[in-house]
């Protein structure tokens, strides 16, 4: 099985960029990478990660650890920022085209891009010490702008922090020819059609414990979620407001 670097950004007395609201982008990554972290062990991969708490850890020993473990892939979470409100894209980085790196950064790019439905920033080059200095093949993912009070609103929530995981699981997935942790309490379910079909594709998902609970009433944050995953599939802009 393959060994998967995770690398959730900032952290301690690094809190990252923050938003006008407060929210930090290390709460952001840690959320996003714990959940990502879930998923890919939930699968059978190995995961190393940066760091699993709100603690400093350097660029150095970031890089070294995952050196040091031998990954066969690094995925560093960020958040992007800017000095006025209007940027609201999300894209992925890499140091360099025509290797494997970009290969999974297209994957996972396309993936968050269909589950937020953020506007494509792409794949894009940049000279991060992430990047450079680890052996594996690194990918760097600035999921949003904090800076944008809609998409930092967004990123606050737990049903946005979930969907980008699912979303970078599945880039991965995709690239690994991994095949996502099938809940055990559908089969024979009178709704399992319908059920495989909606999972399969991203609308929604099983719980962490591997369930599905197909007959448990859903929350309204639940429902706001599958929807808001439909809507991006389907490439339609949310109504703002309403209760």
């Amino acid at each position: 099985m393959p060994k998967i670097g995770i690398d959730p950004g900032h952290g301690g007395s690094d809190p990252g960029a923050v938003a006008a609201g407060g929210l930090q982008e290390k709460a952001v990554t840690l959320a996003v990478g714990l959940a990502l972290q879930q998923l890919l062990q939930e699968a059978g991969v190995v995961v190393v990660m940066s760091r699993t708490g709100d603690q400093d850890v350097s660029l150095a020993d970031r890089a070294a650890l995952f050196n040091r473990e031998q990954v066969d892939l690094v995925i560093s979470l960020h958040v992007n920022s800017a000095g006025t409100p209007a940027p609201n894209y999300a894209s992925t980085f890499i140091l360099a085209p025509g290797g494997q790196a970009e290969k999974l950064a297209r994957l996972i790019q396309a993936e968050v891009v269909a589950a937020t439905g953020w506007p494509d920033g792409g794949v894009r080059q940049a000279n991060f010490y992430i990047l450079r200095e680890t052996d594996a093949p690194a990918v760097l993912v600035e999921m949003g702008f904090i800076s944008n009070p809609e998409t930092a609103a967004q990123l606050a929530t737990p049903a946005v922090q979930q969907a980008l995981a699912r979303s970078i699981f599945r880039g991965l997935a995709a690239y690994l020819g991994l095949k996502p942790k099938e809940p055990d309490d559908i089969q024979g379910h009178w709704a399992e059609t319908a059920i495989r079909q909606v999972m399969a594709a991203g609308i929604m998902s099983g719980y962490p414990d591997g369930t599905f609970r197909p007959d448990q009433a859903a929350t309204r944050a639940e429902v706001a979620a599958a929807l808001a995953n439909l809507l991006a599939k389907l490439n339609l802009t949310p109504v703002r407001g309403g209760n």
